[in-house]
């Protein structure tokens, strides 16, 4: 790669030398096109600004030069900046932002981790974690780089609800607006990062999280990463893959005894109840719902397991609920209309205050990832119909609290200053606020969209994309 740089910044010395300025040019564009856009796409976000700036003097340069007619002395400053430019090295092991882990919710997922590194060891690199949605796929995966992150040179991760090119392309270019990027040209892109991958160093960790509508090109892609670039490839979806090219673990549900530890370590206060497994295998031993009924019990004290377990069982409210699943979620499985409907019960008794279901409403318009507080306040600030509950300490505060007790009840997730609705737990919220959220669409959709440009501003340029997708399946929602 060094090599091939210094060939080509001595080709457009010996040019400038000769005055064949126009033609010399030429070749710097061409070189930030094809190698300098890829790396300072990385640098911008993850490593030196001062090889971003570089990179945008030496455009700027270029154009000061046209404008000049020619100018011998712009020239030479655009050399410059290239030799500049040519001198990078990307030291971050980071090729993407990495998603933060609760160790906590981790520990009794060891058992799937053990079975993704025997199967490497197998000489197995591109492997599918499948199974539905709540079951801990993304938590393996974040494990998995946590634990193994020191025997890799470059690690990346990519939540893909958009499909890989889109998320890569996302992830890599300093650009705005992609959703309007022809696939001829975003697949121009994927090559030019695919080729910069391929000149890095040492073993690398690619995961793709969430990738529920792969297609051939993807697949295709994942045996170029590995073969061509060196990656290890971990990939989680609910679409289960039924070919012989990679290998599959399916990320089941907990046994009895798993799910009894998790609701234990969510609930410390809990004693041993005849009920308790009757409750928990009638949320099939699911790590997401186990935590979540576990959470309630602790918060609301006058419901106890046994009285939780008959009312989610028996009551009309659960019959009602199963009706609504069956017929919303009639091209999905039972297990998945059996948790929507188990989700919508427990929101029913929830006895949310109205500070926490506004909180939940700003989150069901976004997708379900790693949101910021900061963010979300700024994002807020654009909310003319609720800007008052944001003005003054005491009101700051209270919203704090509201996003501290969702999480103390299980229905958000919390890692510092960071929140995440789960997307289960948030589309059946979305139906449960769905009038509220009709009669409140264009408030929280500025909200969103002021979110967005800020991920733009702060060049989060795979977040902001995904939000725009999110928003409009969420749209055809009221279709």
């Amino acid at each position: 790669m060094k090599k091939d740089l210094s060939r080509k910044i001595s080709r457009i010395k010996a040019l400038f030398l000769r005055k064949k300025i126009a033609q010399g040019i030429e070749v710097v564009e061409q070189l930030c096109r094809d190698h300098f856009e890829v790396h300072v796409g990385v640098a911008q976000a993850f490593a030196s600004a001062f090889q971003a700036h570089c990179y945008e003097h030496t455009l700027g340069r270029i154009n000061d030069y046209e404008l000049e007619k020619g100018s011998y002395e712009i020239a030479w400053q655009v050399l410059d900046f290239v030799e500049k430019l040519a001198q990078y090295q990307h030291t971050s092991p980071y090729l993407t932002p990495i998603p933060p882990l609760d160790i906590d919710q981790a520990v009794l997922r060891k058992r799937d981790l053990l079975h993704v590194k025997t199967l490497q060891k197998k000489g197995t690199p591109v492997i599918f974690l499948q199974g539905s949605s709540g079951m801990g796929k993304t938590t393996l995966c974040k494990l998995y780089l946590y634990t193994y992150i020191a025997e890799y040179s470059y690690v990346a991760w990519i939540s893909s609800g958009a499909g890989l090119v889109d998320a890569l392309v996302a992830g890599f270019f300093d650009e705005d607006n992609q959703q309007h990027y022809t696939q001829q040209y975003k697949a121009a892109k994927f090559e030019r990062i695919v080729k910069f991958l391929e000149q890095l160093d040492g073993k690398k960790l690619l995961i793709v999280d969430g990738l529920d509508d792969y297609d051939a090109f993807d697949l295709s892609m994942f045996k170029t990463l590995n073969a061509t670039a060196n990656f290890n490839i971990l990939i989680s979806t609910t679409k289960a893959y039924n070919g012989d090219r990679f290998q599959t673990i399916d990320v089941a549900y907990f046994d009895e005894e798993q799910s009894s530890e998790l609701f234990f370590k969510e609930h410390l206060s809990a004693k041993e109840d005849e009920f308790l497994p009757k409750l928990l295998d009638l949320v099939g031993n699911q790590p997401l719902m186990s935590r979540l009924v576990a959470r309630m019990l602790h918060q609301y004290h006058q419901w106890n397991v046994k009285a939780l377990y008959q009312f989610m069982r028996h009551s009309q409210v659960a019959n009602t609920n199963w009706q609504i699943a069956a017929h919303l979620l009639e091209d999905r499985s039972q297990d998945e209309k059996a948790l929507f409907t188990h989700v919508l019960t427990l929101l029913k008794i929830g006895d949310l205050s109205e500070l926490e279901k506004w909180v939940l409403e700003q989150f069901v318009l976004l997708p379900p990832f790693e949101i910021e507080w900061l963010d979300l306040k700024q994002a807020l600030k654009s909310s003319t119909g609720f800007s008052k509950i944001l003005m003054g300490n005491r009101n700051i505060q209270g919203f704090l609290d509201a996003l501290g007790s969702l999480t103390k009840k299980g229905w958000l997730s919390r890692d510092k200053a960071t929140y995440k609705f789960h997307g289960v737990l948030q589309e059946a919220t979305h139906y449960f606020f769905r009038f509220e959220i009709e009669q409140k669409w264009d408030v929280l959709t500025r909200v969103v969209l002021k979110l967005q440009k800020i991920y733009l501003e702060q060049k989060r340029f795979s977040e902001a994309h995904q939000i725009e997708k999110y928003l409009k399946i969420v749209m055809i929602r009221y279709e």
